[in-house]
């Protein structure tokens, strides 16, 4: 994991407040959510977790992850809070191991995660997986995280265009999950806040069914209110498919009053 060094014990100097709303979805095909999230606004942490397992418990896999990160409490030091943070998820890798052991040689229990953290005027992330986090800023949305997947591998090299990538027989080919190997490596980024930003956090429930083009005008009818933009995102989801289970943590960033 890339490392962060504070450069100060205390809280940068602009800091904002974050309204947020997480909804999440079994869909129209599936027989169980094997999606978790964990909205825990008091401690400046969202998360969405995405379970394969199927039988093998999937859904044991991506509550494990979120139940974990539901005990955070935010310290004094923000790397201490970022080695905290990874801390639960590596312990949250061992759990999981070990129920797999449980089950036998040929069980395959895993998650996703994106773990998305605020301090001050920055925001962390730590992602395993092809769960993502987008950001819509000044009329664009960005992709922050570069999907764990075969596919993905495969249009970094060329070999297929991004276009197609949800339709290649390979697509849900993860190459990195919490649980499914001893040893786990998460990516980690940091980026700057803005008034007005807009974080999506979701599983590629939302993503596969629901093109990026068509994801932008949604967010850009419902940038007041994160709930009603949470439930459109979703339910545009489901009509165009719900193929997968959904999950979605919507984020948006204001300065503080007293800020101002």
């Amino acid at each position: 994991m890339t490392g962060y060094t504070a450069q100060s014990e205390q809280q940068p100097p602009v800091s904002y407040q974050i309204s947020s709303c997480g909804v999440t979805h079994t869909g129209h095909v599936r027989n169980k959510n094997e999606d978790s999230i964990l909205v825990h606004d008091d401690e400046n942490v969202w998360i969405v977790a995405d379970g394969m397992g199927g039988h093998h418990a999937g859904d044991f896999a991506s509550q494990t992850i979120t139940n974990n990160l539901s005990l955070f409490k935010q310290h004094p030091s923000l790397d201490d809070n970022i080695l905290l943070l990874e801390e639960n998820i590596l312990n949250s890798n061992s759990i999981i191991r070990k129920k797999s052991g449980n089950l036998g040689r040929n069980a395959t229990i895993g998650s996703t995660v994106v773990c998305v953290y605020v301090w001050g005027n920055l925001l962390f992330t730590l992602w395993a997986g092809d769960s993502r986090l987008y950001r819509y800023r000044d009329g664009k949305l960005e992709r922050l995280t570069e999907d764990h997947s075969y596919v993905e591998e495969l249009v970094r090299m060329g070999k297929i265009e991004a276009r197609d990538a949800e339709e290649h027989p390979a697509a849900n080919v993860v190459l990195k999950a919490v649980g499914i190997d001893d040893r786990l490596c998460m990516d980690f980024e940091y980026f700057e806040l803005q008034q007005d930003d807009i974080y999506i956090i979701c599983t590629d429930g939302l993503y596969k069914d629901l093109d990026e083009a068509n994801i932008a005008p949604i967010i850009e009818s419902h940038t007041e209110n994160m709930k009603q933009l949470s439930e459109t995102l979703l339910a545009s989801s489901l009509d165009a498919g719900g193929t997968d289970n959904t999950s979605i943590i919507t984020l948006k960033i204001q300065q503080k009053d007293n800020d101002v």
